[in-house]
């Protein structure tokens, strides 16, 4: 089989003819169709974060069931799934126990499984999502990272009926924060610093666009204010500043991932109770809940299709901050 390998950091993937791998007990082989191309790949390729190497990349992959392993009885080939990043517990810790995995300090990732820049990938059975029979390919590939992030960082915001919702970082996962937000029946307002996108946003369902002059938390905040902003920023000054914009007892999502401190003033936000959170992908509900959204077309990515062939240029188009406003590569 063909896979994209990344065998030395900051260099071009190189493709390799590999054997088909044979799926293990309790584990499944997947023949891909899609993957998406999101920014922590960027951080795999650049060693911001850290991962054995050689490894083929790919943590948003979507296809059919080849073949099961021994103990498999609720899947069968054919099937359609997608895999997100955390395949499997230990089963035997307190967060297994919960059916939070997440925390499970002994998971089984795309990491050790490999990723889906490949003709064909492993992933544990418990691991493998069925698709909705009208989600595409290719628009199911980002709900499996982009759509389960900001889902989990809505629901983390713990939000009621009546809320306003600001979203800020208008990119790959907050374009799908803003239409999760509108799809539940919020106000929405998109943050940004680009007055061109204006209408753009507008199309995705933003109620008001704020145009960031200097300081996001006052400009949302002379826009009326926010009860909960979802960031997919990783500028950390950005969500520092935001919170100025959050109304009383409000919530700041982070879902970004920065290098530099947030620095905050106590005082400031101790008079309006707010609260600072920090949201990855939650429970699986979560992810059941967007990819009904995007069948149901309420959340649409928008999306840059290229072939895996092409991927060191689309992994490039990435880094370059080029890519409008995610990417998915399809399998021939």
């Amino acid at each position: 089989m063909k896979a994209a390998v990344l065998k030395a950091l900051n260099q071009p993937l190189v493709f390799e003819d590999r054997p088909v791998p044979e799926p293990g007990p309790g584990q499944a082989l997947i023949c891909m169709h899609a993957c998406g191309m999101c920014g922590t790949d960027v951080h795999v390729w650049s060693g911001r974060f850290p991962t054995p190497l050689p490894i083929v990349l790919g943590h948003e992959p979507v296809g059919t069931i080849e073949k099961l392993g021994a103990g498999v009885t609720w899947l069968k080939p054919g099937d359609r799934v997608g895999v997100p990043w955390v395949q499997a517990g230990c089963g035997r810790c307190a967060a297994c126990a919960q059916h939070h995995e997440l925390y499970c300090a002994d998971s089984r990732t795309w990491v050790e499984n490999g990723g889906g820049w490949s003709a064909f990938m492993i992933a544990e059975a418990t691991g493998c999502i069925l698709l909705p029979e009208l989600l595409s390919w290719e628009n199911a590939a980002p709900m499996f990272c982009a759509g389960y992030t900001v889902m989990s960082g809505y629901r983390n915001g713990q939000p009621r009926t009546g809320d306003r919702i600001a979203i800020l970082g208008l990119g790959g996962l907050g374009h799908l924060a803003l239409q999760v937000a509108k799809a539940m029946g919020h106000e929405t307002i998109a943050v940004t610093g680009t007055a061109a996108k204006r209408a753009e946003l507008r199309e995705l369902g933003a109620d008001e666009v704020v145009v960031v002059q200097d300081h996001a938390g006052k400009d949302l905040a002379a826009a009326g204010g926010a009860d909960i902003v979802l960031s997919t920023t990783n500028a950390m000054n950005q969500n520092a500043d935001v919170l100025t914009g959050l109304r009383p007892e409000g919530r700041l999502v982070i879902m970004g991932v920065g290098a530099e401190p947030i620095t905050l003033m106590p005082f400031m936000h101790l008079m309006r109770q707010v609260s600072l959170k920090f949201s990855l992908q939650d429970r699986r509900q979560n992810l059941m809940e967007v990819l009904d959204l995007a069948a149901r077309g309420k959340v649409r990515p928008k999306l840059e299709v290229y072939p895996l062939a092409d991927v060191n240029k689309t992994l490039q188009r990435l880094i370059d901050g080029k890519v409008r406003y995610r990417a998915v590569l399809m399998h021939e």
